[in-house]
């Protein structure tokens, strides 16, 4: 399927080099400026602390990062395509609740709820909003995120997506 997201333009924030490898291999242009077709937001994962050990500087920051950052950069990606009148798709990606601890737990379950909601919501603007939760960074994310960044997908939104990890 080499050329499945041809003219396509990405914007990975975050680090994944199987989703970079993936799209790059699948036709897409990697980049931050200009008009995008799809944004990616890959969280780094924190150290798991137990939730009495958690700082309330902690929890928030765990939220930023894990949901309000992620919200705030869809809504303006989503302004972009709507004000060009054209579609596109969001990806999320993380860890699991069951990975971490109490704050990432609670960033990754709302996050579920958020992919859900905006995938409803702005499917009349044909922007797609999914979500992989994971500690994977292989070949299996990689392909799904691409999978899931091209028109293959078309018809999925508002899905979260879990990838066990290869012991």
């Amino acid at each position: 399927m080499t050329g499945w997201l041809a003219g396509k333009h990405i914007w990975i924030e975050g680090s994944s080099p199987a989703i970079a490898a993936a799209c790059r291999a699948a036709g897409a242009t990697l980049t931050s400026d200009g008009d995008l077709d799809v944004w990616v937001h890959v969280v780094a994962v924190g150290a798991a602390k137990p939730a009495h050990e958690i700082a309330h500087a902690e929890w928030r920051a765990s939220l930023g990062a894990g949901l309000d950052r992620r919200f705030l950069g869809a809504k303006s990606f989503a302004d972009a395509c709507r004000a060009r009148g054209v579609g596109g798709a969001v990806l999320f990606v993380g860890a699991p609740e069951q990975a971490l601890g109490a704050d990432q737990a609670a960033a990754a379950g709302a996050l579920g709820n958020l992919t859900k909601t905006l995938g409803v919501e702005w499917a009349r603007d044909g922007i797609r909003v999914n979500c992989i939760l994971t500690r994977e960074d292989g070949a299996t994310l990689g392909n799904l995120a691409a999978y899931l960044a091209s028109d293959y997908a078309a018809y999925v939104t508002g899905a979260v997506i879990g990838i066990a990890l290869d012991d």
